[in-house]
């Protein structure tokens, strides 16, 4: 493939800032999908699309190739949305080569960057075997796309190659399965009493994907803010007027709010607890912030049952790992992603992810336990299965020798603590080989998110060698 680092580059962020310019949150896809219809069409692509707006698209061998074997290339149409995206995604090139909004929402190349890298390959004129492109709906939300595409989807296929990884120097050769909880009790107010009304919020921590980064042990903010109001109850009496926290289930919280009423003077309490929070977790979220205002107060508060149950619930919720394996890595956890109020009720949104079925069940029975106590009823709303790991693959084998000839080192093969739709494929087509590959991506899920873009072209140069020489192996007598 003759084309520079940078041509590289450019052509693959033109594509993404196309993406970018059209809204795609979870549930939203219908805009994007559109677009991206008409844009495979165009290439030539037969194209099938469902109700949930999961694209499949078959694309003919180029000219003198054989029909056989079918190569699927995959990445998902939605983005997690966090922080201000008045005015939708603002890409810009930062110092130092990477692509962010400067903090002030998610980027969304979780998995913009994957779309824009297959869009980028299909205009390249390469020599290839028959494609089908999987383009995907509502990934974020519970994998639901996957889940719902019908087998025929995938049937025919041979090697399917994920682009949702974040990061070049792996290989992803299997991934956890997870369960989505929430948890619901019903809510009761009450007169506001007499006195000063406080809005505290923290804000700041480093949040990021529960997934990827939950090993990292940075902190939770919904979790963080519980523990100040309890020490603040051993203080003073107060009531909560309201409590939220987080964006979505699967991404560790960095900001959480709450407006209390108190007869006593707040600010300085909670800051010493604070700093006591921030000392212990300096390492991992540095620029973590509390801020004490007075406000105006409610007219009506929380129940004290309420209250002391929602408290009581954040001190014995588990969170963070549960195990690692031999090689230190990430097999079970759980995550508390989100607190708020709707229709009458607080609501919990977590996530556990498992390797282990056992470990699996341990967390949901203590989180079932504690919800229980504190009266508050679980829904399981999603569950996917497992990606067993097979590292035996010859596909796997292909890659890493790719990946030595355009990056002159060995790639990590390793089963990823996320969760990824290559567990519901695997299920439609057990005879498909599968990897996950990606670029270089940090803080997902959060408005830290960052792309590092001289990760592009090592990627889009070893996909390229590989659609060629399935292509050259395909013609072979």
């Amino acid at each position: 493939m003759n084309r520079t680092d940078e041509q590289i580059i450019q052509g693959v962020l033109d594509e993404f800032m196309q993406i970018c310019a059209i809204p795609h949150g979870s549930g939203q896809e219908k805009q994007l999908a559109d677009m991206l219809q008409a844009r495979l069409q165009r290439l030539g692509a037969a194209v099938r699309r469902d109700g949930l707006h999961n694209l499949w698209a078959s694309l003919p061998a180029s000219p003198g190739c054989p029909d056989q074997p079918v190569i699927a290339l995959q990445a998902h149409l939605d983005m997690v949305c966090a922080g201000d995206m008045t005015g939708g995604v603002q890409p810009v090139r930062q110092a130092g080569g990477w692509l962010s909004t400067g903090g002030k929402s998610t980027l969304g190349a979780d998995c913009g960057a994957g779309m824009a890298l297959i869009l980028w390959l299909l205009e390249q004129d390469l020599p290839h075997p028959p494609l089908r492109i999987l383009l995907t709906a509502q990934e974020e939300i519970g994998i639901n796309g996957a889940r719902e595409l019908p087998a025929e989807s995938v049937q025919g296929v041979r090697d399917l190659i994920n682009l949702d990884g974040f990061a070049l120097s792996r290989i992803l050769a299997g991934a956890a399965g997870g369960l989505r909880e929430q948890y619901a009790r019903p809510l009761a107010l009450v007169p506001a009493p007499a006195g000063k009304a406080y809005r505290v919020a923290l804000s700041g921590l480093s949040g990021g994907h529960s997934g990827f980064d939950i090993g990292e042990k940075r902190g939770n903010a919904i979790l963080w803010l519980g523990a100040l109001l309890r020490k603040l109850q051993t203080r003073m009496p107060f009531a909560i007027g309201s409590f939220t926290g987080g964006h979505a289930f699967n991404a560790i919280p960095y900001d959480s709010e709450a407006v209390i009423v108190t007869g006593s003077a707040a600010e300085e309490p909670l800051r010493e607890f604070a700093q006591e929070l921030f000392a212990k977790y300096h390492a991992t979220d540095p620029n973590a912030q509390l801020t004490v205002q007075p406000c105006a107060a409610p007219a009506q508060v929380w129940s004290g049952a309420d209250m002391g149950c929602l408290l009581t619930m954040l001190g014995g919720f588990a969170d963070g790992v549960y195990q690692r394996g031999a090689d230190g890595q990430v097999r079970d956890s759980s995550s508390l992603g989100r607190v708020y109020e709707a229709d009458g009720q607080i609501f919990l949104d977590a996530m556990i992810r498992f390797m282990d079925p056992a470990a699996e069940a341990a967390l949901r029975q203590s989180h079932s336990l504690v919800a229980a106590s504190c009266g508050f009823a679980c829904v399981h709303s999603t569950r996917y299965p497992v990606w067993e790991e097979k590292q035996d693959s010859p596909l796997i084998g292909q890659m890493q020798a790719l990946h030595r000839q355009y990056t002159g080192e060995q790639a990590q093969v390793v089963c990823q603590h996320v969760g990824l739709e290559l567990s519901y494929f695997c299920e439609k087509n057990p005879a498909m080989q599968c990897v996950s590959l990606g670029m270089d991506i940090e803080g997902c899920h959060s408005p830290a998110e960052r792309w590092r873009l001289d990760s592009i072209p090592p990627l889009a140069r070893m996909l390229a060698a590989y659609l060629e020489g399935a292509a050259d192996a395909a013609k072979a007598p």
